[in-house]
């Protein structure tokens, strides 16, 4: 590949990074915009906002170099950090820890 190429590469790289990160900012803009408007909102809405921020997020990890499974497991091991220090949403946050392992075969059980 010559230097010209690489650069190419690159350029188009920082592209898609840029074009991922305003998409992403652009979904939750509109999360915020539709939960100020509750009338009109349904939960199927919000899922579709939200599960195009997790898309979004998952694209944006693989650009930047870490494997799906890789985000998966420091999730995971963020939830198990967090649920010793907080006390708040540690009910929560197990129940997110639990359907993580079980979606992502983590857990044996």
């Amino acid at each position: 590949m010559s230097f010209f190429e690489e650069e190419l590469d690159i350029t188009k790289k920082i592209k898609v990074i840029e074009k991922l990160k305003s998409s992403m900012l652009s979904q939750i803009a509109y999360l915020y915009s539709n939960m100020a408007e509750e009338d009109s909102n349904t939960d199927e809405t919000y899922l579709d906002i939200l599960s195009d921020v997790l898309i979004l997020t998952y694209l944006l990890s693989n650009k930047l170099g870490a494997a799906n499974e890789a985000l998966d497991i420091k999730v995971i091991n963020k939830l198990k950090v967090e649920m010793l220090n907080n006390n708040e949403w540690q009910k929560e946050m197990s129940e997110l820890q639990r359907h993580l392992l079980k979606s992502r075969n983590l857990h044996k059980g």
